[in-house]
């Protein structure tokens, strides 16, 4: 709620650990990453699990598994 009152156009998280909403099958890091909308919300852009590459374009435009975040 404050990054939208502040404006901040998008933001990412990462759950690193397991949670509640995990899908089957789906390894972590899992990436969550939002994007601000004209009604001052959020709304979820990409959902990626270790070893599922993403590419997103906001703020910049830059591609990675989020599986290679985490040292081994």
């Amino acid at each position: 709620m404050l990054y939208a009152q502040a404006g901040i156009p998008t933001y990412w998280r990462f759950e690193i650990n397991p949670f509640k909403g995990c899908l089957a099958g789906e390894e972590l890091p899992v990436l969550f990453a939002y994007a601000l909308v004209t009604d001052g919300e959020y709304e979820q852009t990409h959902r990626a699990p270790a070893g599922d590459p993403v590419t997103l374009r906001s703020p910049y435009e830059v591609t990675f598994d989020p599986g290679a975040l985490l040292p081994r």
